[in-house]
């Protein structure tokens, strides 16, 4: 007798499982089984979907190239088949891919042909996601206010989606722009909130990130225990999935907590680890966020040419990530920190 196979729903629900977990291997396997699956039994509707899950993992692997062929593929299939839903998402993922390879001109066009797809299908978990992407690009370039509407407009999609996890995200990352803001208060709530849905969803590449981030308004409000505690379990759950950008992020959330403390050597130990973490993997913008808090401490610590190289460097790679509002915030920075000639 022959063993049987995995039904196509056990498959997703198992695959959509290791994902959330961040077992990345895991989640791919599952994938390439659902898609197979889905050719054998001619349902093309799955075959789209179990591809945008291999570009998704791919993503989270760093195989870029890989993740846009399995993308690509994807929107070929969808439109060949006359499924605009899935369309609609593959061009989404497509435009996520270029977001992660820093091609922010080409990842806004995506989003926004994504969100009129999206529209157009009426898909409100697709019009929530491209919503967020804008915002996020929308952050990037400094454009606070629109990125704040954007998360907004996110939240109320998967509000009418009844999507808890992508609400999450949205949360996230409405924290991070009230924390650019400097409404601290409000974006402790937001992170909280965010932590909540994503415990009770088990994600925990997001959960990590949401704990890290939390630790910046509870910095800013001098609540530096509970910052500390927010980095321990962030630390935590992104070692658990390699989540390198977030542990970057640890690493330079806990340099800021040592120098509000007055322990500059452990500041600058801090801050050199997550410069390490951010340029072996090669993310430009962590690394020039370690960048600026390097050259803020380098000023504190009398070494004006210090600071200076450190800042010009974290000019160049925030103007060349697209990250405009952050380039001219730290050219300010370099306004305080080298005096004029005289």
């Amino acid at each position: 007798m022959k063993p049987m196979r995995e039904t196509a729903a056990a498959l997703r629900t198992r695959a959509a499982a290791a994902e959330r977990e961040g077992g990345w291997a895991a989640a791919g396997a599952a994938y390439g089984a659902l898609f197979d699956a889905a050719v054998r039994e001619r349902r093309l509707a799955v075959a789209a979907d179990a591809l945008r899950g291999q570009a998704r993992v791919r993503q989270q692997e760093e195989r870029y190239e890989e993740a846009d062929e399995f993308a690509c593929l994807s929107l070929e299939i969808a439109e060949r088949s006359g499924l605009w839903q899935a369309a609609a998402r593959a061009v989404n993922t497509c435009a996520a891919i270029r977001y992660l390879q820093r091609d922010y001109g080409e990842a806004r066009r995506l989003f926004e042909a994504a969100l009129e797809r999206a529209l157009d299908v009426g898909d409100d978990v697709l019009i929530g996601w491209t919503c967020l992407n804008l915002g996020v690009l929308a952050n990037i370039r400094g454009d606070l206010r629109e990125a704040r509407t954007r998360y907004l407009e996110g939240i109320a999609s998967f509000v009418r989606s009844g999507n808890k996890q992508n609400a999450a995200q949205v949360y996230n990352n409405l924290g991070m722009v009230c924390a650019d803001l400097r409404e601290w208060m409000e974006a402790e709530v937001c992170f909280d909130r965010g932590i909540e849905i994503a415990g009770r969803v088990a994600d925990v590449p997001l959960l990590a990130a949401l704990y890290a981030n939390r630790a910046e308004p509870l910095l800013r409000l001098r609540n530096l225990a509970r910052a500390r505690e927010s980095l321990d379990r962030a630390e935590e759950l992104a070692a658990r999935v390699d989540a390198r950008g977030t542990l970057a992020e640890v690493a330079r959330f806990r340099g800021m907590a040592a120098r509000a403390e007055g322990n500059l050597a452990e500041a600058e130990a801090h801050f050199s680890r997550a410069l390490a973490i951010a340029r072996e993997a090669g993310m430009e913008l962590e690394e020039a966020e370690a960048l600026r808090e390097a050259g803020d401490l380098r000023r504190l610590l009398g070494d004006e040419a210090g600071a200076a190289d450190a800042l010009r460097r974290a000019r160049d790679l925030f103007a060349r990530c697209g990250a405009q509002g952050d380039a001219e915030r730290v050219e300010e920075m370099l306004g305080e920190a080298v005096p004029a000639a005289a």
